[in-house]
C-alpha cells in the first residue's frame, strides 16, 4: 500500500492530535470482523433476524479525509496495525493521478494477490450499450468478492480514493450495493485528498455518499501539536496533561516551526529531518529551521498533489508574490475562479499558503524554478500586463516587467510605470531596484526626450550610492550634447554634472547649445533653468559666468536671494547671497543685517525639506550659507543631523561631501583633530575621480587640520597629490589656495605663502564673492608680510579685514596680526580684545595661538608671572581639545614680530609647568560653579558648557557671574586655568 506519498507522509512513528480518530476507526475496523462472524457463522441466522439493530454491526465504508500530507495514510497504516489480529483480510490498493485514465487499474490491484480459481475476471471497456462497466465484469467482481467474504471478513482499502478510476469506482459501488441487499459483503475504508482543479467522477461522490461508517476529518496540527511533536523529537518529557500551551522551553522554536508549516506533520518533520543528528546529540533548539533539500522537496509533492491545477496555480502565486486578487490570478494562469479558489484553498489547508502568499520563501522560491525560463518571461510579461491593468501600484509592475527582459512588452506605458517604480524605491532606499527601473525604461523608451530624462535621472541616482560610476553614466548625454540632439531643457539639467567633473569647455557647450536653441520668447520653465544655471556659476563656477560674457542676462539672484522659494535652486540663491553680500555691502551693521537674513534663510529651507536626490544640492548649499556666515554652532547641528540621515540612506556620495563641509566646520570651532577625521573620512567615501573639482574641499579641510597640528609632512605629502586642473577655477580651488598658502607658511616658504594668499584675494574681487567666511584671505597676506619683515603691509591688511564688518572670529584673527604689526606696548590691549573676541566665538585652535603672543607680550614687557599664566591657559585649552599632536615646540626666545608663526598649537613653555593645586580662593565656589569656571577657563563658550554640563546657557552666566563676585575677577580670561577639572578633560 506504500507508495509516493505514503513514503512522504509523517512517520507513523509519532502520530500526535490523532487519538481520537485512530480509537474510532479502529473500533469500526473490529466491528467489520465481529459482523462478519455474526452474519456467517452456523447457527446464527436467527440472532441475526432477532437483532437487525445489532450495535455491533457497523455500517460499510468508511472515510478519512484532510488536507495534503495531513497523515492520512499514516492513520491508515496504525490502525491496520493494531487490527492486525482480528482475522479481517485486507485487499489494499494505492492510487495516483497519473493513474486515474487505466480503465480497472484498482481493481486489478486490489486482486493481485488473490487466488484466482475461477480464471481471469472480464475486464473490459464500455459496453456497446453506453454503459461505462458492462454487466458481465460487474458481476465477475463481485463473485470474486463474494468468495473471499465467505472465507472471512474481507476490507478493502484504498488510498486517495479521489484518484481512482472510474470503472473501479463503478465495480466497487456495485458490489457494496449488492451486499447491503444481501447483509453480506465487503467493507471499505478509502482515504481522500483534496481534488482541487479536477472534480471528482460523479460515481465517487454516489459510493461515498452512501457510506454509513465513520467520516473522519484531518486537519493540521494545532501549535500545541507541533510543540509535543518537536518535544518527543528532542527527547524531552513529554507534556503533562492538562499544560498550557507554551509551558515547554521548546515553545518558541515550536511557534516559528508552526507558522513555517501551518501545522503540516509532513513538512514539521520534513524540518526537523535537517537537525536530527544535532537534536539526538541533545542540543538546544532555537528556533531556527533551514529549508533543506527535503523539505522543499516535500513541499513540492505537496503542491503537485493539489490536482491538476495546482502547480499552474501556485506558480501563479509565486510569481505574483503577495496578496493578489483571485480574478486576477485566474486571469494570470488562464483558468476559472472556481479552480483558483479550490486550489489556494488547498494549499492554505496543506500549510504551503497562508491566504495567497507562500508561508516559506524557499517554497516560493522551488515553485517559480519549476518554471522554463520562457514559461517565466511569458507569465511575467502577462503579469505585467494585468497588474497595470487592475491598477496595481508601479513597484508590483516593475518587479514583473524586471523579470522578464529580453521581451518587454512594447506598450507606451512600459517606460512611464518604470520611472515611477524608480523613484517609489527611492523613497524607501531601494536604490539599486531604482537604477534597474530607469535602464529598463530607458532601453525600451521611443521618445528621444523621454530617454535622456530617465539616463539623467539615473546617473543622479547613481551618484547618491556610487558617484565613481557618475562621470560614465554622464557620457552618452554628452554625446548628446556633442552631436546637437540634446533638448535644451536637458542640456541646462547636464551643466551641473558636467562643472562637477571639471569639463568645463562641455558646460559651455550646453550652455550655448541651450540659449542657440532656445523658444523665442522663452518658456517660463526655460528662463527659470537659465537663471538657476546663472546663479550656479556666479557662486561655484565664476570663471564660465565671465567666459559668457553676459549671456545669460544680468544677475537675478539679488531680487529673489532670500525669497521662499520652492525647489531645488532655493539654496543655491541663499548660498550666492552671501557670497555676493561681501562685495555689496562691506559696512558692520548691513553686513550683520544681510548675514543674518541669509542664515535665517538657509535654516528655513532646511527646516522644511528632506534629504533626497532632488533637495541634497538645495541642503548642501544651505550649509555652506551657514558656513560662510560663521554661524558654526548651527550649521555643525544641521550638518551632524543631516549625515546621520545620509547614512540611513546608505548614500556615500552625500555623506562625503557633508563631511568635508562639517571638516571645515571643525576647523573654525578650533578642532584641527576631529577636522582630519571627518576630511579623511570624506576621501575614503568616494575616489579621487568621483570628487571631480569638489575634491578642494576635503582636501584643504585636511591640509588645514594637519598643518594646525604641526604634522607637516602629511600636509605636503597631501599637496602633492594631483588635483583637477579646472580645480583652481572654481570656489573650492580657492579653499585649495588658502590651505596652500597656510602650509607655507607654516614652513617658512614665506613668499609661497603670500603669491597664495593674494592670489585668492584677486579671485575673489574679481568672482564678486569677497567674503572672508569663505576665506580670510586678508589674514593670510597680513601673517606672510610679517613673517617677511613688512610690517606696514600687514597692518595694512589687518586693518582692511577690520574695517570691513566681519564676525567675531575673522575679527579676532584680524586683532591678533594687528597686535604683532604694532608695537610691544599696544599689543596687549589689542590682544586681549582678540582673546574676548575667540572665546566668544569658541575657536579653541586660534584662541591658544592669541593667549601664547599675549603671553610673549606680557613676558617682553615684564611682566613674567601674567605671560606664564597666559601661556600656561593656551596650553590647556590645547590639550583639552586634544590638538597638541605633532605641535613643535616654540623658539625660547620670542620672535622680533611678536607672532606665533607656526600654525599649530602652541607646546609647553620650558619651566611653566601646570599647576594642579587649586588657589585658595577656589574654596569659596560650590562644585556646579567650579565645573562651570573651569570649562570657561579652558576656552569653552557658553553654548558648549551648557550642553556638556546639562544645563541651560542662562545658568551657565549666573555661575559665571557668582564665580567672578566671589574670586574677585570682572572677565573671563582672568579665570585660573590652574583649576583642574575632570569635565574640562571631557572630550
Amino acid at each position: 500500500m506504500c507508495r509516493s506519498e505514503s513514503q512522504g507522509e509523517a512517520s507513523t512513528a509519532m502520530l500526535v492530535e490523532r487519538d481520537e480518530q485512530i480509537a474510532k476507526l479502529t473500533a469500526w475496523v473490529t466491528g467489520v470482523a465481529r459482523t462478519h462472524t455474526a452474519t456467517y457463522s452456523a447457527g446464527h441466522a436467527a440472532a441475526r433476524r432477532n437483532a437487525p439493530d445489532d450495535p455491533v454491526r457497523p455500517g460499510r465504508t468508511a472515510v478519512v479525509s484532510g488536507p495534503v500530507a495531513a497523515g492520512k495514510t499514516a492513520l491508515l497504516h496504525r490502525v491496520l496495525e493494531l487490527t492486525a489480529d482480528s482475522g479481517v483480510r485486507i485487499l489494499s490498493a494505492v492510487t495516483s493521478a497519473s493513474e486515474q485514465h487505466i480503465p480497472f487499474g484498482v481493481v486489478e490491484e486490489l486482486l493481485r494477490d488473490t487466488a484466482d480459481t475461477a480464471g481471469p475476471l472480464p475486464l473490459h471497456g464500455s459496453a456497446g450499450n453506453g454503459e461505462l462497466v458492462p454487466a458481465q465484469t460487474l458481476m465477475a467482481f463481485h463473485a470474486r468478492l463474494a468468495g473471499l467474504v465467505a472465507r472471512g471478513p474481507v476490507l478493502i482499502a484504498i488510498d486517495d480514493v479521489q484518484y481512482a478510476d472510474p470503472q473501479s469506482l463503478h465495480c466497487l459501488l456495485y458490489t457494496l450495493g449488492r451486499a447491503r441487499s444481501t447483509a453480506g459483503g465487503p467493507a471499505l475504508v478509502v482515504t481522500r485528498g483534496p481534488d482541487a482543479g479536477s472534480p471528482a467522477p460523479r460515481v465517487l461522490d454516489e459510493l461515498l455518499r452512501q457510506a454509513e461508517g465513520p467520516h473522519l476529518r484531518l486537519g493540521p496540527l494545532s501549535a500545541r501539536g507541533v510543540e509535543e511533536l518537536l518535544a518527543h523529537r528532542t527527547g524531552e518529557s513529554p507534556l503533562p496533561a492538562g499544560a498550557a500551551p507554551g509551558s515547554s522551553r521548546t515553545a518558541r522554536a515550536a511557534a516559528s516551526l508552526h507558522t513555517a508549516t501551518g501545522g503540516n506533520p509532513l513538512l514539521v518533520h520534513s524540518l526537523l529531518d535537517d537537525r536530527v543528528p544535532r537534536l539526538r546529540a541533545g542540543e538546544a533548539v532555537d528556533g531556527s529551521f533551514p529549508a533543506g533539500e527535503q523539505f522543499v522537496q516535500n513541499a513540492l509533492i505537496c503542491v503537485h498533489r493539489t490536482g491538476s491545477e495546482g502547480l499552474r496555480v501556485a506558480q501563479g502565486v509565486a510569481l505574483l508574490g503577495g496578496a493578489t486578487p483571485r480574478p486576477l490570478l485566474a486571469r494570470l494562469v488562464e483558468t476559472d475562479e472556481r479552480t483558483v479558489a479550490e486550489v489556494v484553498d488547498a494549499l492554505d489547508g496543506t500549510g504551503i499558503l497562508q491566504g495567497e502568499r507562500f508561508r516559506h520563501g524557499a517554497v516560493r522560491r522551488a515553485v517559480l524554478e519549476s518554471l522554463a525560463d520562457d514559461a517565466v518571461a511569458v507569465l511575467r510579461r502577462r503579469a505585467a500586463r494585468l497588474s497595470y491593468e487592475a491598477g496595481a501600484a508601479p513597484m508590483v509592475v516593475a518587479a514583473h516587467l524586471l523579470g522578464q527582459e529580453p521581451g518587454l512588452p512594447d506598450e507606451d506605458w512600459v517606460p512611464g510605470v518604470l520611472a515611477a517604480a524608480a523613484h517609489t524605491a527611492l523613497a524607501s532606499q531601494r536604490v539599486e531596484f531604482a537604477v534597474r527601473c530607469l535602464r529598463l525604461a530607458e532601453e525600451c523608451s521611443h521618445d528621444e526626450r523621454e530617454r535622456f530624462q530617465l539616463r539623467a535621472d539615473m546617473a543622479k541616482f547613481i551618484w547618491r550610492t556610487k558617484p565613481s560610476a557618475w562621470a560614465q553614466e554622464l557620457q552618452p548625454l554628452n554625446a548628446a550634447l556633442r552631436q546637437g540632439t540634446l533638448p535644451v531643457g536637458d542640456s541646462l539639467r547636464l551643466v551641473g554634472g558636467l562643472l562637477w567633473n571639471g569639463w568645463i569647455d562641455d558646460a559651455a557647450s550646453a550652455i550655448q547649445h541651450a540659449l542657440d536653441g532656445m523658444p523665442q520668447p522663452p518658456d517660463p520653465t526655460t528662463t527659470a533653468q537659465l537663471s538657476h544655471v546663472r546663479i550656479l556659476l556666479a557662486s561655484t563656477y565664476p570663471t564660465l559666468l565671465g567666459l559668457l560674457d553676459g549671456a545669460l542676462g544680468p544677475d537675478g539672484g539679488a531680487a529673489a536671494r532670500h525669497t521662499a522659494e520652492d525647489g531645488a535652486m532655493a539654496g543655491i540663491r541663499v548660498l550666492h547671497g552671501v557670497l555676493s553680500a561681501g562685495t555689496a555691502a562691506p559696512g558692520h551693521r548691513e553686513r550683520a543685517a544681510l548675514d543674518e537674513e541669509s542664515a535665517l534663510a538657509a535654516e528655513r529651507i532646511l527646516a522644511g525639506i528632506r534629504l533626497t536626490d532632488e533637495t541634497h544640492f538645495t541642503i548642501r548649499a544651505c550649509l555652506l550659507a551657514l558656513l560662510y556666515t560663521e554661524r558654526l554652532g548651527e550649521a555643525a547641528l544641521w550638518t551632524d543631523r543631516l549625515l546621520d540621515e545620509a547614512a540611513a540612506h546608505d548614500a556615500p556620495g552625500w555623506t562625503a561631501v557633508m563631511q568635508a563641509m562639517r571638516a571645515h566646520m571643525a576647523l573654525r570651532r578650533g578642532e584641527p583633530a576631529q577636522a582630519r577625521l571627518l576630511a579623511e573620512q570624506a576621501l575614503e567615501q568616494l575616489t579621487p575621480h568621483a570628487w571631480g573639482v569638489g575634491i578642494g574641499m576635503p582636501l584643504s579641510a585636511l591640509i588645514e587640520a594637519r598643518t594646525a597640528m604641526g604634522d607637516h609632512e602629511a600636509a605636503a605629502a597631501l599637496l602633492d597629490h594631483p588635483v583637477p586642473e579646472k580645480m583652481l577655477l572654481t570656489r573650492y580651488g580657492l579653499h585649495y589656495l588658502y590651505a596652500r598658502g597656510g602650509h607655507r607658511l607654516a614652513t617658512g616658504r614665506h613668499h609661497a605663502a603670500l603669491t597664495d594668499f593674494m592670489a585668492c584675494g584677486r579671485l575673489m574681487r574679481e568672482w564678486n564673492m569677497d567674503r572672508e567666511g569663505l576665506v580670510p584671505w586678508r589674514i593670510g597676506v597680513a601673517e606672510a608680510s610679517l613673517a617677511l619683515g613688512a610690517r606696514d603691509q600687514a597692518e595694512r591688511f589687518a586693518r582692511e579685514q577690520l574695517a570691513r564688518g566681519a564676525g567675531p572670529r575673522v575679527r579676532g584673527l584680524a586683532l591678533r596680526v594687528l597686535a604683532a604689526a604694532r608695537p610691544l606696548a599696544d599689543r596687549p590691549a589689542l590682544l586681549d580684545r582678540a582673546v574676548t573676541l575667540l572665546q566668544e566665538e569658541g575657536d579653541a585652535h586660534e584662541l591658544a595661538r592669541t593667549l601664547t603672543d599675549l603671553g610673549t607680550a606680557y613676558e617682553r614687557l615684564g611682566d613674567a608671572a601674567q605671560g606664564r599664566s597666559c601661556t600656561r591657559r593656551a596650553w590647556r585649552i590645547a590639550e583639552v581639545r586634544g590638538s597638541r599632536e605633532g605641535a613643535p615646540r616654540p623658539r625660547t626666545e620670542p620672535s622680533e614680530t611678536g607672532i606665533t608663526l607656526p600654525r599649530a598649537m602652541p607646546a609647553p613653555v620650558p619651566g611653566a609647568a601646570v599647576r594642579t593645586t587649586r588657589p585658595s580662593t577656589a574654596s569659596a565656589l560650590t562644585d556646579a560653579e567650579r565645573r562651570v569656571a573651569s570649562l570657561a577657563a579652558h576656552g569653552y563658550t557658553n553654548r558648549e558648557i551648557g550642553a556638556k554640563l546639562f544645563i541651560t546657557v542662562s545658568t551657565v552666566e549666573q555661575h559665571l557671574t557668582r564665580v567672578y563676585r566671589k574670586i574677585n575677577i570682572t572677565r573671563r580670561q582672568d579665570l585660573p586655568v590652574s583649576w583642574e577639572s575632570d569635565v574640562a578633560h571631557t572630550a
